[in-house]
């Protein structure tokens, strides 16, 4: 691996996105984690396919913990999360392409933190909840691709696996949402407690409950139709080919340094060795 490897977190990749791949298995204090190891841009990466494999994972039972400390152990210092989503406004319509800027949690019952169980707990700082350098990187490669890209949005995330009741979309509407989707909390949360830089790229695929006929997942005119055989697949993957090779291994945001300061107690021995903190 490279001194500065990029992390993907997605649903699926491709042989083109993910070249010379290899799986695996890294063991972190939380179970272990299956990673793809390759090149992307003729860089050094590393994916988690947040659903397996097969998509046979649910949202709301992946390992987060597991999978953000894999990257960590691999050397992974920015993680790009790529989320095919609905939406919650009007003005955003399947096939436009949102690089978040907020978060709204609407998640229930998902681990808070990474040092749950531990002697000691964290605050970190979101009043950027994702880094503004790896969102730059990721908007200029989108725009090189499409004229539909959206520069900033509040993403709500859902606990799942059920979509949401047009109430329920209502009501995020007039708390300020965006977007809404169910895989994105706690990664950008656990990122960050690991000092990480994380970013998100949404291509828009269905409008949300009661702005639209059913929402469906497979079939004609499904979600999954609309991203696969309406093309955002491949321009996605292009985009995500030509951000990671112009993300800078320079960290010039304040990311790697989310912790300082953050700590009630001792960390964990297990935390040590990979938090800048305590290198």
């Amino acid at each position: 691996m490279t001194q500065a490897p990029i992390g993907l977190i997605t649903s699926a990749a491709s042989e083109r996105l993910l070249e010379n791949r290899k799986e695996e298995q890294v063991k972190t204090p939380f179970g272990t984690a299956t990673v793809l190891l390759g090149t992307i841009a003729q860089r050094s990466a590393a994916v988690i396919l947040r659903y397996g494999p097969n998509l046979t994972v649910p949202s709301h039972k992946i390992d987060y913990r597991s999978n953000i400390w894999a990257l960590r152990e691999l050397g992974v210092e920015s993680i790009i999360s790529q989320n095919a989503i609905g939406s919650v406004n009007p003005a955003i319509r399947p096939g436009d392409i949102v690089i978040s800027d907020d978060f709204l949690d609407r998640t229930r019952a998902r681990p808070q933190s990474l040092f749950d169980g531990s002697d000691c707990w964290v605050r970190v700082d979101f009043t950027d909840p994702f880094c503004p350098r790896l969102r730059a990187d990721l908007i200029a490669a989108a725009k090189a691709h499409s004229e539909r890209v959206i520069e900033r949005g509040v993403f709500v995330c859902t606990e799942g696996p059920r979509f949401e009741t047009p109430a329920e979309i209502r009501a995020f509407q007039r708390e300020g949402g965006d977007i809404v989707g169910t895989p994105m909390v706690p990664e950008v949360v656990f990122a960050r407690e690991a000092e990480m830089c994380f970013a998100s790229i949404a291509p828009v695929i269905n409008f949300g409950a009661g702005m639209a006929p059913a929402v469906v997942h497979f079939g004609p005119g499904s979600m999954n139709d609309t991203y696969y055989r309406g093309g955002l697949h491949d321009l996605i993957e292009r985009t995500l080919i030509a951000a990671i090779g112009s993300v800078s291994p320079d960290r010039t945001c304040n990311c790697g340094n989310a912790l300082a300061g953050g700590f009630h107690g001792t960390p964990p021995e297990w935390s040590r060795k990979h938090i800048s903190l305590f290198r």
